[in-house]
């Protein structure tokens, strides 16, 4: 350590307190990193990697820090900026260095490294067999909250769901986290120390939330330290109180519509790398605004149960369907409007920018304009009724900041002339600079007869006379030599020296008082950020609406409407909202349940149709109850708690678990979850083993369901055996996707009609598909051989409608996968 410098001892010393943390250490106009964190940084950011008194040294420029962050951050690191505390030019010793800020993936709050979407975290911890879970976005305030009984897969397919960035472990799930790794791609995990959970949370959350109980939440003690700890960590990352949180949610009630990840991922509800541009997602996203981007992700992922609720959003949406004028109207004035619901999170965490204010500004002004619009429209004209239209503070940001403001105060460039006499007084000074040296240039020039006698400055030596080297001679005597050139002399007076000193003072003050009134109006504004909240959502709310109303309006969308507690769906020329913008022309398709057939088997070989059906109804379900109309001519529907779906194989290499496993455990949970008002979508079941076990795991599982889940399926499948059901059980029907064959092969009309598939057409697809013509043929030898050994009709026929009780005695075995 002796032969160390001071600057690298106050490295390391500071660097022992953020062990866990790729340490940016502010040095002038850059931010160093040393030794190990170097060569990561360098490695990650493809910057040189250099040396400094022998040591491993890689910098960026603090003006780009934003960019560089965001790919660290994207790597997977936690940063920790350590900022210069004094300036180092009038520091008399080693500049003073502290680290204010730390960034980890969930806790960006710097525009320029947000995207439009959540940046969701969550916190875990273990109590039991039960565990408590919240979820939050750092960047809005979003807070969720709740306990769930999961086994570990179930726990690791919920957190999938929700898109995380970051994920916060108790110490006891510790080993839990290779597993959250393997999970999802790489994820950022970290382990928190116990006093994160310590005794004290509730005076700590009182304190935070500025309320005198929580009683009326509903909350354990147990969820109230996990509220507490996620307050506690972002309080030490962000060296600051956290008053912008919300107050916690819970995920699971009864008002909202459940879908798990299988499903959300099976209907392509949301976007993944692999469906980008091509989820309903996508194709409902007519929004304008970041939040209202945001807001239709939460509509599209709690899908409301309660008719009532669902029908007011579709009377919005109806209204705005039928003024076309106005939605062009709203459009043109969302567009103006900026992420209000991010910006008053900086507001209060103290980090807005002067362009943030100026956007919230901006903002404001549109509103009434927006109001206006809608006191035209008698179903939408109370709509912000009881919302602040916060004029005082438009007014206030107008009178206090520049209108193009720099991009941090201290530059004189940001607080508007009049807001602060002593602060103008200094800027006078400074912007009377060109005058005071054109007039010294003027009479140095006439007092000296020098012609070429000029007056400059620049960043090192500071003002200067410079005079031509041929007139040089004439120079007084007090002018002292700063600099010789090859072709001129540069000199000072003392007048020169004045101005320089009184201009360092006014810059330095400048700096100051600014920087202080800026701080003032942000402790100003902070105490209206539950009202920027609270209007942010309603114009996101609008916003979703709106574009409810677009996309109904251009893709002829009807208002779907519904019948309670009821198994009856009629639904006439339905569509594949997703599909049918990407194919030339749909073929829609009606679908009729009722109480006494709600069960429907669906064959029909690959490549008809029948994925794509079932995954259109389960669709149009969840746009109905999310208050969007619906792709169809008509629907009348149930309101479903839930649905569930199993389509696709697929196995998971990582755990060990084959194709039939995976497929049995998702079964499974369908058969645990599922009420009598869910919908089920199966697709192809049972074709992970062999066609017998195959063909009589799928029968069980359709008996249970309308037995004794009695809920609305649609079973999709090549077991044409499976339609026997229908033949012997009341509840089932039997439909087929219609083909139509040919002297020159097969044409798939993709059309649901009553009946019976007869064949899976296997062969003629591989034909399509460009197989040699010798191994059509001998498939066709090989089909031929295997219909003669086995006469599966007969053996079906003979089986007797099983006693519900049977099932239900036997209901928890279905747990053991």
């Amino acid at each position: 350590m002796s032969d160390l410098t001071p600057m690298i001892k106050q490295y390391l010393k500071i660097k022992e307190e953020y062990k866990d943390s790729i340490l940016l250490f502010r040095l002038g106009d850059f931010y160093e990193t040393f030794f190990e964190d170097a060569k990561k940084v360098s490695e990650i950011l493809q910057i040189v990697l250099t040396k400094r008194n022998g040591h491993p040294m890689a910098g960026i420029p603090y003006h780009a820090l934003n960019n560089y962050l965001k790919r660290l951050l994207d790597a997977g690191y936690k940063v920790a900026i350590c900022e210069q505390m004094e300036d180092p030019q009038s520091s008399k010793g080693i500049v003073d260095r502290k680290v204010t800020r730390i960034l980890t993936p969930g806790t960006i709050i710097d525009e320029g490294m947000l995207e439009e979407s959540n940046r969701f975290t969550a916190l875990i911890t273990n109590h039991g067999n039960l565990y408590k879970i919240a979820i939050f976005d750092f960047s809005t305030g979003d807070f969720y909250l709740d306990t769930f009984d999961f086994k570990e897969d179930e726990l690791l397919d919920f957190i999938s769901s929700f898109g995380l960035v970051q994920i916060l472990l108790s110490k006891e799930l510790e080993p839990l986290s290779k597993k959250i790794k393997n999970s999802t791609n790489e994820i950022y995990v970290e382990i928190l120390d116990e006093w994160y959970f310590s005794n004290n949370f509730k005076d700590h959350l009182k304190e935070t939330y500025e309320v005198l109980s929580f009683d009326h939440l509903d909350y354990d003690d147990g969820e109230l330290k996990v509220a507490d700890a996620v307050l506690k960590y972002l309080e030490v990352t962000q060296f600051s109180k956290i008053k912008h949180m919300k107050l916690p949610k819970r995920f699971k009630t009864k008002n909202y519509m459940f879908l798990d990840s299988n499903t959300i991922e099976n209907l392509g509800i949301l976007p993944t790398n692999s469906n980008k541009g091509k989820t309903l997602y996508d194709i409902l996203k007519f929004t304008k605004t970041s939040m209202g981007n945001r807001k239709l992700r939460e509509f599209i992922l709690t899908p409301l149960t309660d008719k009532e609720n669902i029908e007011e959003r579709l009377n919005k949406v109806e209204h705005l369907v039928e003024d076309p004028l106005l939605l062009e109207e709203l459009k043109e004035y969302l567009s103006s409007v900026k992420d209000l619901e991010r910006i008053s999170s900086r507001i209060s965490l103290m980090k807005a920018t002067p362009k943030d204010l100026i956007a919230l500004k901006d903002s404001l002004e549109v509103i009434p304009y927006i109001i206006e619009s809608l006191t035209s429209n008698p179903g939408l004209s109370d709509f912000f009724d009881g919302i602040d239209l916060l004029k005082e503070v438009k007014n206030f940001i107008e009178n206090t900041i520049i209108e193009e403001p720099s991009l941090a105060p201290g530059s004189g460039k940001v607080i508007k002339e009049g807001v602060s006499e002593e602060l103008d007084e200094y800027r006078n000074i400074f912007n009377n600079l060109d005058n005071v040296l054109k007039g010294i240039e003027k009479r140095e020039k006439e007092k000296t007869k020098i012609s070429s006698l000029k007056v400059g400055r620049n960043k090192i030596y500071g003002f200067y006379i410079e005079v031509s080297k041929a007139q040089s001679s004439k120079v007084p005597d007090n002018y002292v030599r700063k600099q010789t050139l090859v072709n001129t002399e540069r000199y000072t007076i003392k007048e020169l020296e004045e101005v320089e000193q009184r201009l360092a003072l006014s810059e330095e003050k400048i700096k100051v008082i600014e920087k202080d009134i800026y701080d003032k109006v942000l402790t100003h504004l902070s105490q209206y950020v539950d009202k920027i909240e609270k209007l942010s959502n309603k114009i996101a709310e609008l916003d979703v609406f709106r574009s409810f109303a677009e996309v109904s309006r251009v893709y002829n969308y009807k208002r779907p409407t519904f019948v309670q507690n009821s198994k009856e769906i009629k639904i006439i020329n339905a569509r594949h909202p997703v599909v049918e913008r990407f194919v030339d022309e749909f073929t829609p398709n009606d679908l009729n349940l009722s109480e006494d057939k709600f069960y429907i088997i669906l064959t029909g070989p690959n490549m008809s149709g029948k994925s794509t059906f079932i995954r259109q109804i389960g669709l149009i379900s969840v746009m109905a109850q999310i208050g969007c109309f619906v792709p169809a001519e008509k629907a009348e529907i149930p309101i479903y708690d839930g649905i569930f779906t199993r389509i696709g194989a697929r196995d998971d290499i990582v755990s060990g678990k084959s194709t039939f496993l995976v497929e049995m455990l998702e079964v499974s949970t369908i058969l645990n979850k599922a009420t009598d008002n869910s919908l089920v979508l199966l697709d192809e079941v049972g074709r992970g083993t062999s066609t017998l076990d195959g063909i009589s795991v799928a029968w069980a599982i359709s008996e249970y369901l309308f037995q004794v889940k009695r809920c609305n399926t649609i079973f999709a499948t090549h077991y044409t055996e499976l339609t026997y059901m229908s033949h012997i059980y009341e509840e089932v029907a039997a439909k087929r996707i219609k083909v139509v064959e040919t002297m020159d092969g097969v044409i798939f009309l993709h059309k649901i009609e009553d009946g019976t598939s007869d064949n899976s057409y296997g062969i003629e697809i591989a034909r399509l598909a460009g197989f040699p013509l010798e191994i059509i043929e001998r498939s066709k030898e090989i089909l031929t051989q295997l219909s003669n050994r086995v006469d599966l009709e007969s053996r079906l026929k003979r089986i007797k409608n099983i006693n519900k009780k049977k099932y239900e005695s036997h209901e928890n075995q279905l747990k053991m996968f």
